[in-house]
C-alpha cells in the first residue's frame, strides 16, 4: 500500500495556517479548508491545538473574515463573544444610519423602560409599525422572529418585516439581546 501525500493547501489557506502557527497553535490541532458551499475558508480548531482565550486576537487576525469554529463549545462561545464585541461599535453605527434612513431613529424604545423582555419585544414591534405580540416571541432570554404563517402571503411582507428585523437587530446589538429566527416550521410551545 502506498502513502499518498496530502494535497498542498491553496495559497490563502497556507497563509492562514502559517499565521495560526505563529499564534502558537500546535500543528495538527486545526484544519484550514476552503468550502465551496460557504464560499469561504473554514478553520476548525481542536483542543489539541492548545488555543486559549489569550490567543483570540491573534486567531481573529489570522482568520480575517473567514469562518472559525472551535470543537470545544465553551471556547467557541467565548470566541464568538470576543468577535461580537470587536465588531459591535461598527454594527451599532451601521444600524443607526439605517434606522435614520428608514425614519425609525426618533423615540427608539429603551430596554430600561419595560418591565420584561416580552413587553420590550411588543414595544419594538410597535415602533416598527407591526402589531404588538403578533410577530416576536420571547423564549428565555431570546427574542425570536416568528411571524404567523398567514403573513407570508401578504404582499407587504418584505417591507413590513424588514423594518421589524432592522429594529430588533439594532436592539440586539445595542442591548446585547439574543435574537433569532424560526425557520422551516414553528417550534412547539
Amino acid at each position: 500500500m502506498f502513502d499518498i501525500p496530502p494535497e498542498p493547501l491553496p495559497a490563502q489557506e497556507q497563509v492562514i495556517e502559517q499565521k495560526l502557527l505563529e499564534c502558537g497553535l500546535k500543528a495538527g490541532g486545526f484544519t484550514v479548508k476552503y468550502e465551496d458551499y460557504l464560499q469561504g475558508t473554514v478553520i476548525v480548531i481542536a483542543p489539541s491545538a492548545g488555543a486559549t482565550s489569550d490567543d483570540f486576537a491573534c486567531i481573529r487576525n489570522a482568520a480575517g473574515y473567514e469562518f472559525v469554529r472551535f470543537e470545544d463549545l465553551d471556547m467557541y462561545a467565548a470566541y464568538d463573544d470576543f468577535v461580537s464585541e470587536l465588531v459591535r461599535p461598527e454594527m451599532i453605527a451601521i444600524y443607526e444610519a439605517q434606522l435614520k434612513e428608514a425614519g425609525l431613529w426618533e423615540r427608539f424604545p429603551s430596554r430600561n423602560d419595560f418591565d420584561s423582555l416580552a413587553e420590550y419585544a411588543k414595544g419594538l414591534e410597535l415602533h416598527a409599525g407591526t402589531e404588538p405580540g403578533l410577530t416576536l416571541r420571547v423564549l428565555g432570554d431570546r427574542i425570536v422572529f416568528d411571524p404567523p404563517l398567514s403573513s407570508f402571503q401578504n404582499a407587504d411582507f418584505e417591507e413590513c418585516y424588514s423594518k421589524l428585523v432592522l429594529v430588533v437587530g439594532y436592539a440586539a446589538v445595542r442591548d446585547r439581546i439574543n435574537f433569532g429566527f424560526f425557520a422551516n416550521g414553528k417550534a412547539a410551545d
